[in-house]
């Protein structure tokens, strides 16, 4: 295994390292350095096979932190998959859809998702060094489905070029909006969904990441519905003012306790076993018959408290004729849970639809 390609981007431009590796047919892996973090691409005869952060340059395993990022998985459930992978030596793709976790048209979809937001990284650096090391590079992609270098750095600088005429519109990943219009009925397709997302808590990045439509397209998104009067950067809000909720009609009582029996009654019998079963696991150091005993436990009790928590909503909508601002005005009424604990939770109100996400889906910090 040698060095094939080294320099600094300042000298040598991603245009040309890619121009090379694309012209040469090129097998092996490039590897940039820079404020960013390093991160790779790997090619398979001047072919973009897939991309990541370079600290986890194995086939599959950038994958985990991209679909955490996306919703698809929580923190808990990776770090289950990484043990039961080193421990049976098989592969974390095999691990996910034998636990259908997830489809393997959605795997194919955030592999390919997460190579393009590598490419677009790489291609908004002109510092740094780079090395690009020939060796050879297992996957199971059909070559057809490749992109070629060219075609890549082509599409690349397009974005590049679109990406300065409305990038200031969005300041930064730390950003938070809120909503301040109505969107028009003729925009449709990523505006919409982005516009779904934005609720005055989610931060610029969270919104990119639960979008699932990548860097590039969900910025653009935001920035139009901000140059549109839609949305603009949130305020604190002013000490003194306080916000009138909108009555709503009350619903009938009689369904809304059969909801809410037949959600509580099958999580109470479960927790009732899950915490028997933990109990014997703290004396054995393990489940009987589990590689992972304890994980399965606590995803139980996660969504026995969920279902409380949603019971809870119920409740109050029932006796206030709307939903609460926030989830923290239900401490006390939803077992031992503290402010703090609720707070954590990501909780919206879409028209009828309540939006609730235990806290490992909304805070997560993979940088």
């Amino acid at each position: 295994m040698s060095v094939a390609l080294h320099g600094n981007l300042t000298d040598f431009g991603i245009a040309e390292v890619f121009q090379l590796i694309g012209q040469q047919r090129k097998t092996g892996t490039l590897v940039v350095e820079g404020d960013g973090g390093a991160i790779f691409l790997a090619f398979d005869q001047g072919r973009v096979v897939r991309g990541g952060p370079a600290g986890t340059r194995g086939e599959r395993e950038p994958l985990g932190p991209q679909l955490v990022k996306s919703g698809y998985l929580t923190r808990e459930q990776w770090a289950d998959l990484q043990q039961e992978s080193e421990r049976s030596a098989r592969p974390l793709s095999d691990l996910l859809l034998a636990a259908g976790l997830i489809e393997p048209s959605t795997l194919d979809e955030v592999q390919h998702l997460l190579t393009r937001e590598t490419v677009f990284d790489v291609m908004r650096r002109s510092r740094g060094d780079f090395n690009f090391v020939a060796e050879p590079v297992s996957h199971d992609v059909p070559p057809e489905h490749l992109l070629g270098a060219e075609q890549i750095l082509m599409d690349g600088l397009r974005m590049l070029d679109e990406w300065q005429t409305f990038s200031s519109a969005v300041p930064g990943d730390d950003t938070v909006f809120r909503r301040v219009g109505q969107l028009g009925a003729a925009r449709q397709g990523n505006v919409e969904r982005v516009l779904q997302l934005v609720d005055g808590r989610l931060t610029v990045r969270r919104i990119i990441d639960l979008s699932r439509i990548g860097t590039f397209e969900a910025t653009r998104a935001l920035a139009e519905l901000r140059q549109a009067g839609v949305i603009d950067i949130s305020e604190a809000p002013k000490k003194g003012r306080s916000r009138v909720p909108q009555k709503r009609a009350r619903r009938p009582l009689l369904p809304v306790l059969r909801a809410a029996l037949a959600t509580a009654l099958p999580f109470a019998a479960l927790a009732s076993l899950g915490f028997v079963a933990f109990e014997r696991a703290q004396h054995d150091g393990g489940l009987p018959g589990t590689a992972l005993p304890a994980r399965v436990v606590d995803q139980h009790g996660e969504r026995y408290e969920r279902d409380r928590i949603r019971g809870a909503l119920e409740v109050h909508f029932y006796e206030e004729g709307r939903y609460p601002d926030r989830l923290e005005t239900l401490a006390g009424t939803v077992g031992k849970l503290s402010p703090e604990r609720l707070a954590a939770y990501y909780y919206a109100v879409r028209g009828d639809d309540v939006v609730l996400l235990a806290p490992m889906n909304v805070n997560v910090n993979l940088d």
